[in-house]
């Protein structure tokens, strides 16, 4: 099966050797070849870049494209399946990868395996964190395009809005993959778990133990994808499991957990302010017996509090949370969702490849978790 870039280069090489195309004579537009052949500017881009690098045509900055004046004897042109491959291989393929922060607890296996992956495919990986700012994001997008990477991924900081930055790599069709969430309502190349799915198991896990007052709490999941789907994942086992749900029982104005590393001032702030919110949440609903927490970090928190209060868990409180530092404690202190980082990590870099040598970029593409049971639950 052909990619999509191939049917451009023949065209134009068609064009060429059946003579409507001689030599000095100007070739489509990148631009007018995506709409002809209903494909995406990169597509056209990589069909170009490669008769260009066999000297079949010359491209001309701001000028556009012309049949090259001398011309290599094209009866023995030939596009073998890894022309292009070849040629990234041997000319140092930069790509981009902007991360919040990342720890043992989520993000370093992730790193681990995107650089893996990236040597597997002769690529050289820059990263960059955005330390949970949009401002520094939009920081990194710019110094990564300067230095000229031919894509990026990128887990999104959190918030309500885009980043202006990122939606116009988006719409510009540009080489980009999301890591654990998606642009909703956007079309993008993302990979992540089914984060409602994983609510769902979770929140129908409580309910089938006898636990009836069930809390969730995270930061706003307002335009964090995976946020909103695992808030909507708990919400929908109520509904499924036939049992009431009590819209007091859902806290969602943490802080903390947004804001990393260059930001520490801040955030021994938001998150002595995040445990005096949660003992207050805590003190409000007496009857809880069990809590989600839409990030480890919000467990710790969470079990802080317990103990201060002089409260045990599981005896007292159950917790689940969603990620879990891996191979410290057997079993591990909480129960939880375990995402599978290394190849989320490895298919981030596959869906990227695909765009770099001319496919269409994949929408959403799901990974598998596990449920791991830690001390947390009985």
């Amino acid at each position: 099966m052909s990619r999509l870039y191939e049917k451009i280069y023949h065209y134009i090489l068609d064009e060429i050797k059946s003579g409507r195309l001689q030599s000095g004579e100007k070739i489509p537009t990148e631009s007018e070849l995506a709409d002809q052949f209903n494909v995406s500017r990169i597509t056209s881009k990589k069909a170009l870049d490669l008769l260009s690098q066999q000297h079949i045509i010359e491209r001309f900055q701001g000028k556009g494209s012309f049949v090259s004046g001398i011309l290599p004897q094209l009866p023995d042109v030939q596009l073998n399946g890894t022309d292009y491959e070849e040629v990234e291989e041997h000319n140092e393929t930069l790509v981009g990868l902007i991360i919040p922060e990342f720890s043992d607890t989520y993000g370093l296996d992730l790193v681990k395996a995107i650089e893996q992956k990236c040597a597997e495919y002769h690529y050289s990986m820059v990263l960059k964190r955005s330390y949970g700012d949009e401002e520094k994001e939009k920081q990194a997008i710019e110094t990564l395009l300067k230095i000229g990477v031919k894509g990026i991924m990128i887990i999104p900081v959190h918030g309500v809005h885009y980043n202006n930055e990122l939606l116009r790599l988006v719409l510009d069709q540009y080489p980009i993959v999301l890591v654990d969430r998606y642009l909703k309502g956007i079309s993008a190349s993302s990979v992540s778990i089914d984060n409602k799915q994983a609510a769902k198991e979770i929140t129908k896990y409580f309910l089938r133990e006898g636990h009836e007052h069930i809390a969730f709490i995270s930061p706003s999941p307002e335009g964090t994808s995976s946020l909103e789907e695992r808030l909507y994942g708990f919400q929908v086992a109520f509904s499924e499991m036939g049992k009431p749900l009590n819209p007091d029982y859902i806290l969602m104005n943490i802080e903390s957990t947004k804001h990393k590393g260059i930001f520490s001032n801040k955030t021994r702030e938001y998150k002595q302010r995040d445990i005096e919110n949660i003992k207050h949440f805590i003190n409000n609903n007496p009857s809880l017996s069990a809590i989600i927490c839409s990030e480890f970090e919000i467990a710790v928190l969470v079990n802080q509090v317990l103990e201060r209060a002089g409260k045990k868990t599981p005896e007292d409180i159950s917790i689940i949370c969603f990620d879990s530092p891996q191979g410290y404690i057997h079993p591990p202190l909480f129960t939880h969702i375990q995402q599978d980082q290394r190849l989320m990590g490895y298919k981030a870099v596959e869906l990227l490849h695909d765009q770099l040598i001319g496919n269409e970029p994949t929408d959403n593409y799901y990974i598998d978790y596990n449920f791991i049971k830690g001390c947390s639950t009985k």
